[in-house]
């Protein structure tokens, strides 16, 4: 699909999502972006193009200003099966958080010194199979900042450092680049603009850095999130739509517009779709 055409589908898409009616109005439009109430929820989601499902427990700890996040899961995709634990600690506006996971690849794309690892040499060895099977482990560190400024306007920025096993010049499915197996940083920066009746949408920066042939490279991407709930239930459900691209060089920064992106969009983006649905299983109020 040719970036035009995606941008266009992209707009129509969310100009449904924005105009139908909300289906029930007890519920917000925009409070998957505020902090989660105490209790224990289940998350199934469709991710494009997988499955993935989540159980979260969240408890509060000195007052209800903080609270301790405990979750599991599992994604399934064509490429890859994953399953992650994570620890995260949010302290008024700060999130610390810790994940443990392993990631089994199906369609692992290695490639050797000198050889080209751009778009159209990764969709050629996906249309030829030329793929292999890995599997490691992972762990990594992540620190939150969510600013609410006003009403409306609420900043987060998600800082991430990972260490992960795994072949060097690799194709990292989760971010769309080649790189070694070493520390990998990632930061994503939104400011969002929300409303109860529209949901959020909050213009992006992403800020990569990681080791490629023995050289470290920090890389800057450009685009968009945007949440709602469609309202397909009477109420905990989601859309999330994020749009990401990389124009090339910013600041010197490393240039790798013919590599970035999945190679089945001929273009440097990537596109993360999804749908969620929220089964509340247990709230403190049950025990009362």
């Amino acid at each position: 699909m040719r970036l035009r055409e995606l941008i266009r589908s992209l707009a129509l898409m969310l100009l449904v999502l924005v105009v139908a009616p909300s289906a029930r109005a007890e519920q917000t439009r925009d409070f998957m972006i505020a902090a989660g109430e105490e209790g224990t929820d289940v998350f199934l989601d469709v991710v494009l193009p997988g499955l993935q499902a989540t159980l979260e427990h969240r408890m509060p700890i000195y007052l209800t200003a903080n609270q301790l996040n405990l979750r599991a899961n599992a994604l399934m995709t064509p490429a890859f099966v994953e399953s992650q634990g994570d620890v995260e600690l949010r302290v008024l506006v700060l999130t610390l958080g810790a994940s443990l996971g392993y990631r089994s690849l199906f369609a692992n794309q290695t490639y050797e010194a000198g050889e080209e690892f751009d778009r159209y040499a990764r969709r050629i060895r996906f249309v030829d199979g030329k793929q292999d099977s890995t599997a490691f482990a992972y762990g990594e560190g992540r620190a939150t900042l969510s600013l609410p400024i006003n009403d409306y306007v609420v900043f987060n920025g998600i800082n991430t450092l990972r260490f992960e096993g795994g072949p060097d010049r690799s194709y990292d499915w989760r971010n769309a680049i080649v790189r070694d197996s070493s520390a990998f940083f990632r930061s994503d920066l939104m400011l969002f603009f929300k409303h109860r009746d529209f949901g959020g949408i909050a213009p992006m920066v992403q800020i990569l850095n990681f080791d490629l042939n023995s050289s470290r490279y920090t890389q800057f991407n450009y685009g968009f999130l945007f949440a709602t709930r469609p309202g397909f239930r009477r109420a905990n459900d989601i859309f999330f739509l994020q749009f990401l691209f990389h124009p090339g060089s910013t600041a010197g920064s490393y240039d790798n517009s013919e590599g970035y992106g999945n190679h089945l969009l001929f273009s440097p983006i990537s596109l993360t779709i999804a749908y969620r649905v929220i089964f509340e299983t247990w709230r403190p109020e049950e025990d009362d």
